[in-house]
């Protein structure tokens, strides 16, 4: 079978915004009723005001801070971003807490299930069916993403191998052991199992992975390639996030990613304004509201996260609408030297051309008026020396003419820098008090 569900990943255009529309004011008028963030934040808007899906302008973003502010409330820990009975929550997540105050979200049975359901939709079109044998090289925690990839992939009929308790050579031994062909993981991680595999002698291609699953970070064309050529695999995107759930995935075309409709509105915002739909090609803010979840109602979620709008048609026949890549998001973006940055711009750079480059990190730091921007990159142990020069100073001339932006390349001891496993954190802006705006 070509599609997990056939029917709703080909309906004509009319009727996705139909559907969306219906399930928009359904979900309206139930955040109303059960969740006292929106009973606040919504007071004077009725469901019945809102006949098209251009009448959504009218309708505030939600954002995070106010989302914990509501979550201090009474009953603990959800507050007033509960939308059920308290005693009918059966699964806790969180957010991950790396901007601020943790976010709480309770889950109902139902509403997990429609999580995990918007989820197979992701892996069956990355190509997962019953055959493979995936391995999660994760700790699961209290975060959401992999739960629901575990889950998902057992409704889809996989075998799930969970890796969390071991070290990386422990992980690499597992899958050889167990002959694993398929992994969900970030791709920083990715690309560390691939290092620490080739340290112990051994190719990452002879693991067996035949697909791969990323998310957690964006990901350049230039990273997945990478990847897939590390692993001779084929490699997958996809984008969510704990409070508005995964909203899109790539497809076999891996002409970027599908909206999961209609499971969720999503629509891409101009940057300035917030009240203009931008058109293909262009940067636009994600703006998802999740019209399936009910514990948690979200309307109107401001993810903050940039991405680029893509086609509308697609070879594989999915007839959804698509975003083409994920920028970054705007916390991410920094000003330096009255230029607009994004550390994105520095991985496609070296994931692209500098295969030599084990791993690295950007720092600014502001010295008297002026902004500093040093990459410090890894070779492998006994890296020609002569050949590290030529690529330092390759580096720079790629980098000025990405970035506008001149940098300092500076050669670190192999093993030096540090080694991410879920979300990479190599940007480190030091100059103190910069609001960066």
């Amino acid at each position: 079978m070509k599609y997990w569900n056939p029917y709703l990943e080909t309906l004509p255009r009319k009727r996705y915004n139909e559907i969306e529309l219906s399930y928009f004011r359904n979900m309206l008028s139930y955040a109303k009723e059960h969740s006292m963030l929106y009973r606040d934040k919504l007071k004077g808007i009725e469901s019945k005001d809102i006949q098209s899906l251009d009448d959504l302008k009218g309708i505030p973003f939600t954002e995070k801070e106010e989302m914990r502010k509501y979550q201090d409330m009474d009953p603990f820990p959800y507050g007033g971003l509960l939308g059920s009975e308290i005693g009918k929550v059966t699964t806790f997540r969180q957010t991950s807490g790396t901007t601020g105050k943790p976010v709480y979200v309770p889950e109902t049975y139902e509403s997990w299930q429609w999580r995990v359901e918007a989820w197979c939709h992701i892996l069956y079109m990355a190509g997962f069916r019953p055959h493979h044998r995936i391995f999660l090289p994760f700790v699961y925690n209290v975060y959401v993403a992999f739960w629901e990839g575990h889950y998902a992939a057992e409704k889809l009929g996989c075998e799930l191998v969970p890796g969390g308790g071991l070290d990386t050579k422990g992980r690499i031994n597992k899958i050889l052991e167990i002959r694993a062909n398929a992994m969900m993981n970030t791709p920083t991680y990715g690309l560390h199992i691939a290092e620490e595999a080739k340290a112990i002698g051994i190719d990452p291609a002879s693991l067996g992975i035949e697909r791969m699953l990323c998310a957690g970070e964006p990901m350049p064309s230039a990273t997945r390639k990478r990847l897939e050529e590390l692993y001779h695999c084929h490699v997958f995107d996809h984008i969510g996030g704990t409070e508005p759930c995964a909203w899109a995935g790539m497809c076999e075309a891996k002409d970027g990613m599908h909206l999961i409709e209609p499971f969720f509105l999503v629509e891409i915002l101009d940057r300035e304004t917030l009240q203009k739909e931008v058109e293909e090609g262009e940067v636009g803010v994600a703006v998802v509201t999740p019209l399936g979840r009910r514990s948690f109602p979200l309307i109107r979620f401001n993810t903050k996260d940039l991405v680029i709008k893509g086609k509308e048609t697609c070879s594989c026949g999915r007839t959804s609408r698509k975003i083409k890549e994920v920028v970054g998001r705007i916390d991410d973006l920094r000003k330096i030297r009255g230029v607009l940055f994004s550390p994105k711009t520095v991985e496609e750079v070296i994931r692209k051309g500098y295969a030599e480059v084990m791993e690295y990190e950007i720092v600014v730091e502001r010295k008297g008026i002026m902004d500093d921007v040093t990459l410090r990159v890894e070779f492998p142990p006994n890296f020609d020396p002569k050949k590290a020069d030529q690529i330092k100073s390759r580096l720079r001339e790629d980098l000025k003419v990405k970035t506008n932006l001149s940098f300092l390349v500076q050669i670190e001891s192999p093993g030096s820098l540090p080694r991410y496993m879920l979300k990479a954190k190599r940007f480190r802006d030091m100059r103190e008090g910069e609001k960066n705006e």
